[in-house]
């Protein structure tokens, strides 16, 4: 009984009383559709019985993006963006930021466009986040829903499956759209990160200057080595934190 009067009082502390009741019966009922933040501009649109009141919680009642950056992001990369909450976070916090939201899931980067639609300077590319362009298998692999979609580089084995390049490098996004620099760049990308630090990050990595990352060892041993040897490598000076199930770097060449 007190986990569950712990939870409506953290969504009434954030959605006030009538809002976060309603949003708590959604939850036991798993019927939620639609959120109006007090803070957000505009809707917030979930699918019921899915992942997405998980991620809604994540990020808007506990915060999980409120971190001390210490400065005003211009450009941001919301990489492996689900249905656009984070983006819609940043965008609330910085409004005068451009922000890149990558998902590479269909149904998810649909839901990226109907939440971010009404914010111009959110720009969506449905696309898997990779250090080259490629042909990517996506899927739930470790059967954990829509906020847990995972990407594997197709091979020969996989014959005529294999169809036109759904990757991105974050080269090509900073060229895309004319950025010299990254002020931060958000990644929660399922197990990806093992592959995206292990080559062709030298190009782009010393050019961001705060990453917010989730790092996936639990689903695959070893994901997070590659990342810690690459920012070793690219960043002679850094500043290392966690904040809740995300480590955040500031790269201290660039402050």
């Amino acid at each position: 009984m007190f986990r569950y009067l712990e939870k409506l009082a953290s969504y009434h502390s954030e959605l006030g009383v009538i809002k976060g009741t309603s949003f708590f019966i959604g939850r036991v009922l798993q019927s939620n559709r639609r959120i109006n933040h007090p803070k957000v501009k505009f809707p917030i649109h979930l699918r019921p019985k899915t992942t997405d009141e998980k991620v809604f919680v994540q990020v808007f009642i506990k915060n999980e993006y409120d971190v001390p950056l210490g400065f005003v992001p211009e450009t941001i990369i919301d990489g492996g963006a689900n249905i656009g909450l984070a983006s819609i976070f940043f965008t609330t916090k910085f409004p005068k930021a451009q922000i890149v939201a990558i998902e590479p899931d269909p149904e998810n980067a649909a839901a990226v466009i109907g939440n971010t639609k009404h914010y111009p300077n959110i720009h969506v590319k449905q696309a898997a986040i990779w250090p080259r362009q490629t042909v990517a298998k996506i899927s739930d692999k470790f059967g954990v829903g829509k906020w847990g979609i995972v990407v594997e580089e197709m091979d020969d084995s996989d014959g005529e499956e294999a169809g036109e390049p759904n990757t991105c490098t974050i080269d090509s996004i900073m060229k895309e759209f004319g950025w010299n620099q990254i002020d931060l760049l958000k990644l929660d990308i399922e197990t990806a990160e093992k592959q995206l630090f292990s080559e062709n990050y030298m190009t782009w990595l010393p050019k961001v200057k705060v990453i917010v990352i989730e790092l996936h060892d639990w689903m695959v041993p070893g994901c997070s080595k590659p990342f810690f040897t690459a920012i070793n490598e690219a960043f002679t000076r850094y500043r290392f934190a966690q904040t809740g199930e995300n480590i955040m770097i500031h790269n201290l060449d660039l402050f």
